[in-house]
């Protein structure tokens, strides 16, 4: 995937010297320095819901998907 990134001047230069020195593209340098940042930052993973609630949460969409009640004539 293509994008552009804009940089400050300084950082700029400083990520490409590192690039250089460590013999890789900066292209590889900022991926690998975002794939460190989100792995490091990863959100702890969620608990199913109960199944009680689970069940609450499929009738609501049930009736919502139905639609508006109709109401009975007397």
């Amino acid at each position: 995937m293509a994008m552009t990134l804009r940089l400050p001047e300084g950082l700029a230069e400083r990520a490409r010297r590192y690039a250089a020195e460590v013999g890789i593209s900066l292209n590889g340098l900022l991926a690998v320095a975002l794939r460190e940042y989100l792995d490091v930052r990863k959100p702890e993973p969620r608990l199913a819901p109960p199944p009680r609630a689970q069940a609450l949460a499929q009738a609501l969409a049930r009736q919502v998907k139905a639609g508006p009640a109709r109401r009975r004539r007397r």
